[in-house]
């Protein structure tokens, strides 16, 4: 159509645009697409124009205007002091937190966000709505029951002391940072038949995960190096130092052995992670090769499976996702102009795979939205193709296999199709300024759940391992999407529906793990943390039912909830003895254990928390009995003025051989606790906003 007089005195004819042009305009495409589009499959709810005449077109626009116009006069006025008020009228909606701070008689809402801000000035911690110890604030009185454990109990209280103690003593590995030449580096490395065990180790449980190398290429490298050590690739040594590393704790010792708080495998890990971070700092950056991205992504991944500055897991993930971005790794490989091999490229598309699963996970983890790459990516996933398959010189890749068949490529490529929804989902539950409907949750709930089945049925151990990873992965998600929507349901059903789905899926994650640990893999075990937050939930929902008044539904989550926390205290014990430390999680998961059953028979309520005061004092006993230098505990004894006799009646079945340990040398410190603050283990500063469901009737 020509353009109007007004546009064509204007200059601007070719921006000349009619009302039913711009009709068509607003009914397609990215106008109709909510916030979250480019992360989701279908919007959230979101009011879409009418697509009628001009006349219903014009009467919508008036009542939106209407809208628009009550919602500024509810702002109250423009000019004030008041903080809330300014906040009030700025462009960010205000968070329940911020009224909380400003005016206790603030209406509450019905679902507040769940966080944890513990310390004072700048010596502060935050953990965000996703991190697995959230609910903490949602299960009434499990604080108290933490609380009254440590005032019964004072060996409790006098965790860091008696650490401390011990630590003076022992000169643990990582302490210090230090300059690592290429030739330290090197001497590092162990004795072939030790490496070699430990290389098997980790491709049979963490190579089909995160596969970021090529084994044809590795083994050709792997077998020069071992012909003359002191002339390999220093970058090689450091790639197989870390696997080394990631593969420490999966190893099964008899008996374990430790360094104060530390496991003897995992002060192995931390020394090669040490050796290799320092000797990373004094590397260029100009001229990086594909051995610089694996090992930092290896760095990365060996101090979360060796429980290494686990805290800094997220800034770290962070950083290596910006120094990929920085790369390019990101784009597609197909737009680089230089002859690239079709390997190089293959490389790239598994590299930025991996850190995008890495840092979304860590994201999540830490309560934390991940980093908005999906708006600035355009790198396809990785292809299902079997390494062998792959040329090193060849401009063109073969074609990929079926995605029912197994490939150590096969995680990558699967996870890939769930990535998006993943970034959305937890983009909005750790929004602290946006809700979920009901309809939300439900549709949320359909597409992880169709993801879930969509995982192929692949056989061997290491594709097992790939499956239940990501199954597991998906599972977190429906775990909090329903214990947010359990605090927040308005009907009887919506109750029982998330009530359902928390039970469901947190008994299939223990018994995913379960399966796996019956095969001899302890690969998730150590890398995941849904084992507490299976735990929490199902705690979580049994507080939210009167287990006497309603029989059906109680009689599921009695049945459930026992075999849940009792199989999560087991694998998080196994995990303390292969650290050394992580007791904090153990410590959460047998006070929930105990707070539970203390519910269903508060009679026994000093019954149950001295059990779970012994289920964590009897690993510390057995660490401090597996000392690898006796004398040095016996130094810290003396220092302290204890004796044998101080040890608590039932540790007797941890202790090795007198011929191994002479525990008569020994003198135990009153505690063993990896913690910051006691505040850690009382469970107190969680940010508890709404607890109102739980003082309605039971429904």
């Amino acid at each position: 159509m020509p353009a109007c007089g007004r546009c064509t005195k204007g200059g601007r004819a070719s921006d000349c645009l009619y009302i039913d042009d711009a009709a068509d305009n607003s009914t397609t495409g990215i106008d109709r697409r909510g916030p979250l589009d480019g992360h989701i499959s279908r919007p959230i709810q979101q009011a879409v124009a009418p697509a009628g005449d001009t006349l219903a077109r014009l009467e919508y626009q008036d009542r939106r205007i209407k809208q628009l116009e009550a919602a500024l006069a509810n702002t109250g006025h423009t000019q004030t002091s008041d903080v809330v008020q300014r906040m009030k009228i700025s462009k960010l909606p205000l968070t329940p937190e911020s009224i909380m701070a400003s005016d206790q008689t603030q209406a509450t809402v019905t679902d507040r966000e769940t966080m944890l801000l513990r310390g004072k000035s700048f010596k502060t911690q935050f953990h965000g709505s996703t991190h697995p110890t959230s609910l903490i604030a949602h299960i009434p009185d499990l604080n108290a029951f933490t609380r009254e454990a440590f005032e019964k109990y004072p060996a409790l209280a006098r965790i860091r002391h008696d650490m401390h103690a011990l630590e003076d003593r022992v000169g643990y590995a990582g302490s210090k940072s230090q300059t690592v030449t290429s030739e330290d580096l090197k001497a590092l490395l162990p004795p072939r038949a030790e490496v070699d065990y430990l290389v098997q180790l980790y491709f049979d449980n963490y190579g089909s995960i995160y596969h970021i190398l090529h084994i044809p290429t590795f083994r050709t490298q792997y077998d020069a190096l071992w012909l003359d050590p002191t002339e390999a690739e220093v970058h090689f040594v450091a790639i197989v130092l870390l696997i080394l590393a990631s593969a420490q704790c999966l190893a099964t010792e008899t008996p374990w052995l430790y360094s104060a708080n530390s496991s003897i495998a995992r002060e192995k890990a931390v020394t090669y992670i040490q050796a290799c971070d320092d000797w990373l700092q004094t590397q260029s950056q100009k001229h990086v090769t594909v051995a610089d991205f694996q090992i930092r992504f290896l760095l990365i991944f060996a101090r979360q499976v060796s429980a290494r500055k686990y805290k800094r897991t997220w800034t770290d993930t962070g950083t290596l996702l910006r120094f990929c971005m920085a790369a390019g790794l990101h784009r597609n490989p197909e737009l680089l102009r230089k002859k690239t091999s079709a390997l190089d490229k293959e490389l790239r598309r598994r590299i930025w795979a991996a850190i995008v699963e890495l840092e979304l996970q860590a994201s999540f983890d830490r309560g934390m939205i991940a980093a908005p790459w999906p708006v600035q990516t355009d790198c396809p996933p990785p292809s299902n193709i079997r390494d062998e398959a792959i040329d090193l010189d060849a401009e063109q890749l073969p074609p990929p296999v079926r995605p029912e068949e197994s490939t150590n490529s096969s995680y990558l490529c699967a996870a890939s199709e769930s990535t998006m929804l993943r970034h959305g989902l937890n983009t909005t539950l750790n929004n602290i300024r946006q809700t979920l409907g009901f309809n939300d949750v439900k549709r949320f709930t359909e597409e992880l759940d169709s993801q879930i089945q969509a995982i192929p049925q692949w056989s061997g151990l290491s594709a097992e391992i790939a499956a239940a990873f990501l199954a597991l992965n998906l599972r977190q998600y429906l775990l909090v999407l329903h214990d947010r929507q359990l605090r927040q349901a308005e009907t009887t059903a919506e109750r029982s529906f998330s009530r359902m789905m928390i039970i469901d899926n947190a008994t299939r994650i223990v018994d995913t793990h379960r399966a796996l640990i019956a095969k001899g893999s302890y690969a998730l075990e150590l890398l995941c943390q849904d084992q507490l937050r299976a735990a929490l939930s199902i705690c979580h929902v049994s507080v939210t039912v009167n287990i006497r008044a309603d029989s059906a539904i109680g009689q599921i989550i009695e049945h459930h909830a026992s075999r849940v926390m009792t199989e999560a205290v087991q694998m998080l014990t196994d995990k303390v003895i292969r650290f050394g430390r992580e007791q904090r999680q153990l410590w959460i998961a047998l006070a929930t254990h105990g707070f539970w059953k203390s519910n269903i028979d508060p009679t026994q309520r000093a019954v149950y928390m001295q059990e779970a005061v012994d289920k964590i004092t009897q690993p510390y006993y057995k660490i401090m009995a597996c000392q690898e230098d006796a004398s040095v505990l016996a130094g810290a004894s003396a220092e302290k003025g204890t004796n044998r006799e101080d040890m608590l009646n039932g540790i007797q079945e941890y202790l090795p051989p007198v011929s191994q340990s002479r525990p008569e040398e020994m003198a135990p410190l009153d505690g063993l606790l990896d913690l910051d603050e006691i505040e850690a283990w009382t469970l107190e500063h969680w940010g508890q906003f709404d607890l109102q469901t739980f003082g309605e009737p039971f429904q």
